[in-house]
């Protein structure tokens, strides 16, 4: 090879290396995009459950997000074009780097070559529909009793009605998309699920993101109560606790309660109630009713409750005899009562006290006594070792020969308790001292103190039975009111006087039996824990019930206070004192 030659191959094989470096030579890549970005449910399983798609544009991620959700802790799934993706500074991790997205997020990409853009990303916060109660109601169709269809105003979280009733237990009827509605944790079903409304209840909606909201469904139960209207005979006054009336009547159930018209006699009733302006009174329909949801009957009874501030008293009794499963506890349904045209006040409508078969039952040779110092029943005798005033309500008798055969039957018992070896004889062999616990348990939670004459105390016998004490009656002069004069200002008086009253040295003596006192600390004990707050609430209920009619019986008749409210809040603070005092007197025992 010359010379010549050789150049040119030098000079081609420079050429050739030359341009077998630029062929290599590629410049970096300057990409540097979030193509995807979303909060998946799979990855975020404590916070939501459903995905949140980012919605990207240029370089702004929107995240819509169902309001209420948190959002303070969340890990997301993206996808880049560029080397690396940063958050302060810090590398982020798809699908393992937690962030806070209540505030914006800046993620930071850089690309191959260094460049570098920025992602923000922000929450929109949407309406979940999830979390929306778009309607709720009380429908007839699934509550009878209703008188129509009772549709809420939903405000907010707040959703309310008005409601003229007295049953207060209801089937609801609603409308969500939340894929579960609770109270408490309590799935409720649209109508189907019964729910006590008496007082506002906190419905919580659970929206398929896993977010909740809560609904405080309220009724305001207007303090209505059932009228009743009797029109005697040429408008004659009802002037006699011996001679009845002919009447008719009409019960207006304002919802709550069947309507009813029919035809009765009426006339006074009570002893020392009846010399009290606002009078009570006794019914006897000419046929058999059901009325005000208790059980048919021709008798019945209006009490006046003029002594009680509260017009409560006999409520909380009652209220009490059947807590305490007492048989035959009469039931108290308040009332507002107008006579010929006239408005008589506030009454409580409930059952005579009587033997029959939705009253006492006994029928089938039973005995009904009352034992009271008034006396006054056609026949009656007083007991050999007490002196007690026995009246035979049941059965009819005619003659001195049935009238005897009843006190000697009674006379065995009584001799009992009387023996010289009482309480270890045979004595509660003929008295049930379950009753009397019973009776001791709700005179003294009322200071009813009526035990001591004794007076309006009944004592039922069913054939072949023992003797108990029941059914509860005539609770006026409780709540400290016996030998003061006042209400709820003595809350620690002795149930028992010490003196030498019929009553006192009867309940004395059984009181005095070893059993008793056990029977009786374990039965308060139950009750009070289990019954007392169970009680207490049926009070407040009644007491928002009865308001607006107690005023306008303040108005008629200018008892109690005039402050309905702070009467009966005396009364619940006198109640809870007496709790503790039965507490300390049991304690003794």
């Amino acid at each position: 090879m010359n010379h010549l030659t050789k150049k040119i191959a030098l000079l081609f094989l420079v050429v050739g290396i030359a341009t077998g470096c630029k062929k290599k030579d590629i410049p970096l890549s300057s990409a540097k995009e979030i193509t995807a970005f979303k909060i998946e449910a799979a990855h975020n399983t404590e916070s939501i459950k459903i995905d949140i798609n980012g919605e990207i544009s240029g370089n702004s991620i929107v995240l819509p997000v169902s309001k209420g959700l948190n959002v303070s802790s969340l890990k997301a799934t993206f996808t880049i074009t560029g080397k690396s993706v940063t958050v302060k500074g810090s590398t982020q991790q798809s699908t393992l780097s937690v962030q806070d997205f209540s505030l914006p997020v800046k993620y930071v990409i850089t690309a191959e070559d260094g460049s570098e853009q920025t992602y923000t990303v922000t929450i929109r916060q949407v309406d979940d529909p999830g979390l929306i109660l778009n309607a709720f109601s009380i429908l007839k169709t699934n509550n009878p009793d209703l008188p129509a269809d009772l549709n809420f105003t939903i405000n907010g979280n707040k959703a309310t009605a008005k409601l003229k009733y007295f049953k207060q237990k209801l089937i609801a009827t609603f409308s969500t998309q939340a894929t579960s509605v609770t109270i408490d944790g309590i799935v409720q079903e649209s109508g189907k699920t019964v729910v006590d409304f008496s007082q506002p209840v906190k419905y919580t909606l659970t929206s398929r993101y896993g977010t909740k909201a809560e609904y405080l469904i309220s009724i305001d139960w207007e303090a209505s109560v059932p009228r009743i209207s009797i029109t005697t005979a040429g408008n004659a006054p009802i002037v006699s606790k011996d001679d009845y009336l002919q009447a008719t009547i009409k019960i207006e159930g304002l919802g709550g309660f069947q309507d009813y018209s029919g035809t009765t006699r009426i006339k006074g009733r009570g002893n020392s109630t009846w010399g009290y302006p606002k009078k009570p009174y006794r019914l006897k329909l000419d046929k058999k009713a059901a009325l005000l949801g208790l059980a048919e009957e021709k008798d019945w009874v209006l009490l006046a409750n003029y002594l009680d501030p509260t017009l409560m008293f006999n409520a909380v009794a009652m209220k009490a005899g059947q807590l305490l499963q007492m048989p035959y506890t009469n039931h108290i349904i308040p009332v507002e009562l107008t006579i010929n045209d006239t408005y008589m006040g506030s009454y409580v409508f409930t059952e005579q006290v009587a033997v029959a078969t939705n009253r006492v039952n006994i029928e089938d040779g039973g005995t009904l006594l009352e034992l009271d110092a008034y006396f006054d029943e056609p026949w009656k005798f007083k007991s050999t070792n007490y002196n007690l005033p026995v009246m035979v309500k049941y059965p009819d008798i005619s003659s001195e020969a049935g009238l005897n055969a009843l006190q000697n039957e009674f006379q065995v018992m009584e001799n009992a308790i009387a023996s010289s070896a009482f309480p270890g004889n045979n004595y509660s062999d003929y008295l049930d001292i379950n009753s009397l616990v019973d009776l001791f348990i709700v005179c003294n939670l009322t200071d009813n103190e009526e035990l001591n004459h004794p007076k309006s105390l009944y004592v039922y016998k069913p054939k072949n039975g023992k003797y108990s004490f029941g059914p509860l009656w005539d609770f006026d002069w409780a709540f400290g009111f016996e030998g003061t004069g006042t209400h709820f200002v003595k809350y620690n008086n002795d149930l028992l006087w010490n003196s030498s009253s019929a009553g006192t040295v009867f309940f004395k003596r059984l009181l005095s039996d070893p059993k008793v006192k056990t029977l009786f600390k374990q039965k308060w004990a139950s009750f009070k824990s289990t019954k007392v707050p169970e009680l207490m609430l049926y009070l407040d209920k009644y007491a928002s019930t009865i308001e607006a009619s107690r005023k306008r019986d303040y108005t008629k008749w200018g008892t109690g206070s005039g402050d309905f409210m702070a009467d009966y809040q005396n009364m619940r603070t006198w109640m809870n004192k007496r709790v503790g005092y039965i507490d300390q007197y049991v304690a003794g025992f």
